[in-house]
């Protein structure tokens, strides 16, 4: 009987649909996640899946030919073969989650006074419980993963030995080059190549809400650097990025900051009348969040909260294609005969195609 009950539970386990990632069961309430998960909500908007390969690889163009001239009729030429164009190499990162049950559980779970009914639900209840334990787990690694500190952790995040997938902060900056302790970000040198930094700018900590040098200043700088434009012919050999897929993050201090200066300036910025919040705070369209993981940032200080302009065309986390949350066969163990085990595995990196169109607001 026992047997029969664990089978059962684990054909139920595998064989129907499990819950869709973000959701969780109904009846419990989830305590254990983070307050917001911003910078997965930013991602998973514009998730991309690529297939095989060893590494995660583009091309990018981060230098002039200088191959245009004029001339004279009938002057010569002198033709160049110029091999321009940079490889971005990103490894792949691993993460998984286990999904255990034991035979003890099934037995004193089983319930429903024995009918098939009453088996059906209590199956579904503790099957909806376990997914929900193992996204909780996965999605907030995932989500502090993004706003990990990047300070002297290159071998950890840039070398294929190590095992910690980039972050926000490995890739933009606050100087733009590259983060502290490191020579490379995606294996280029951002100290040789003025194109691979991020934008960034500063504005006055000691009077943010100043109309010349406060929080709404540096926004004015920072929006204008990350705006590219095409040219008005050959489109397709050039980015127009018009602010429409940006995202300002924040920790909560920088998002309060902000509605403090549109307050202050509410005669014009009003949300609404006689109404001081302003619930969805924007500049320029561009939404103003506060991302819970950069609260835990040193670089987000006490009175002097930094700000990140990132744009989701060229900052994505990627999964491989045959490795997005894959959930394995039920396994078990001849040392835990009593004891089931699903894995959600994942391969998964944070690849940023463009350091240029990102900017960095600090103090």
């Amino acid at each position: 009987m026992a047997g029969s009950a664990l089978s059962l539970f684990t054909d139920f386990f595998t064989h129907t649909t499990g819950p869709a990632y973000f959701s969780g069961p109904d009846q419990v309430i989830n305590d254990a996640q983070l307050r917001n998960f911003e910078s997965l909500e930013f991602f998973f908007r514009t998730r991309k899946e690529v297939q095989g390969g060893t590494t995660i690889k583009d091309m990018i163009l981060l230098d002039d030919p200088l191959t245009a001239a004029t001339y004279l009729p009938g002057e010569s030429a002198t033709v160049t073969n110029v091999q321009g164009g940079n490889t971005l190499s990103v490894p792949w990162r691993f993460i998984r989650v286990p999904i255990t049950w034991t035979e003890q559980e099934i037995l004193l779970n089983e319930g429903g006074g024995g009918s098939a009914v009453g088996q059906f639900h209590q199956f579904k209840k503790l099957k909806d419980f376990k997914y929900q334990q193992a996204y909780t787990s996965l999605m907030n690694l995932l989500e502090r993963k993004c706003v990990a500190s990047a300070a002297n952790q290159q071998t950890a995040m840039e070398d294929n030995t190590g095992q910690e997938p980039y972050s926000i902060f490995s890739t933009v900056t606050s100087d733009g080059l590259a983060p502290t302790g490191w020579t490379t970000v995606q294996q280029i040198n951002p100290t040789n190549e003025v194109n691979w930094r991020n934008q960034n700018t500063t504005y006055t900590s000691s009077t943010p809400f100043d109309t010349d040098n406060g929080i709404v200043q540096g926004f004015d700088t920072i929006s204008q650097l990350v705006r590219f434009k095409k040219p008005p012919n050959k489109e397709k050999y050039f980015d127009d990025d018009a602010l429409r897929r940006h995202v300002i993050f924040t920790n909560r201090e920088g998002r309060k900051d902000y509605m403090k200066a549109l307050r202050a300036g509410n005669d014009i910025t009003r949300a609404g009348p006689q109404d001081p919040a302003y619930g969805n705070p924007v500049f320029s369209g561009i939404p103003v969040i506060a991302n819970e993981g950069m609260d835990d940032q040193s670089s987000f200080t006490a009175a002097a909260p930094h700000y990140m302009f990132l744009n989701a065309n060229h900052l994505k986390l990627i999964f491989h294609r045959a490795k997005f949350m894959q959930v394995s066969e039920p396994m078990k163990f001849p040392d835990k005969p009593d004891t089931v085990v699903v894995w959600c595995d994942s391969y998964v990196n944070l690849f940023n195609a463009s350091r240029k169109r990102h900017g960095y607001l600090g103090t």
